[in-house]
């Protein structure tokens, strides 16, 4: 009889407990929807607070050709094809482990450390604006298949931490190209202005130029209003 009493204290006591999990769960809910809410609204405005440069600048270009082309021995393109015709020996005598390792010493000793130079004496941002610089830099990545792509991967990864942290600022032939695409509006030859704006706009996203936010954003607003 004690038993049974036992069993139905104990049935009593979980479908109390039963009852006061299920009328907290609305609330669990409603608190961990708003955590998440928050979360994004943070992540938002960290986002918002940082500047990304529009495009790039020359010395990105100046950057890179120099670690390439380097001082003979020096430079990245020797290294690298001093370094694929060891890996190819060793291959040929069957020698894959070692290959690696000369891939892995090439690698750590050359290529990293030239595209280490070229970031600081820019910025991850411009580099990653670049996409000539990027793909040329890739042909240089010793990987097992292909490199396209990269060298933007490891910027990420590595100098994700400095990303927007640069404002950019329109160079000369910027500056040049928006006052002779004002001057064509304020002429009435809004198609020659949308054209040349267009060409601009182009330029920037591919790389070869930079501007700053303000002439980044009038290029955008005529080449949408006038589309």
């Amino acid at each position: 009889m004690d038993i049974q009493k036992n069993i139905e204290e104990f049935k009593k006591q979980e479908l109390a407990r039963l009852k006061e999990s299920r009328r907290a769960e609305p609330e669990n809910l409603v608190d961990n929807q708003t955590d998440l809410y928050q979360q994004t609204q943070d992540r938002i405005y960290n986002v918002n607070q940082k500047t990304y440069p529009k495009g790039s600048s020359k010395d990105v270009e100046m950057s890179a050709y120099a670690v390439i082309d380097g001082m003979g021995a020096e430079g990245l393109d020797h290294a690298f094809k001093e370094a694929k015709e060891d890996i190819s020996a060793l291959k040929a005598q069957g020698e894959r482990g070692r290959a690696e390792v000369r891939r892995n010493q090439y690698m750590q000793e050359h290529f990293l450390p030239a595209l280490e130079v070229v970031v600081n004496a820019t910025s991850p941002d411009e580099v990653l604006n670049s996409n000539k610089v990027l793909s040329d830099l890739d042909k240089y990545a010793l990987l097992e298949g292909s490199g396209k792509g990269y060298t933007a991967t490891y910027i990420r990864q590595a100098y994700g931490n400095q990303l927007g942290q640069k404002e950019g600022r329109s160079d000369a032939s910027v500056r040049s190209e928006m006052m002779r695409i004002n001057s064509l509006l304020d002429s009435g030859e809004i198609r020659s202005a949308v054209g040349l704006a267009n060409k601009l706009k182009k330029k920037i996203d591919n790389g070869e130029n930079q501007a700053d936010d303000v002439d980044y954003t009038v290029l955008g607003r005529i080449v949408a209003y006038y589309k």
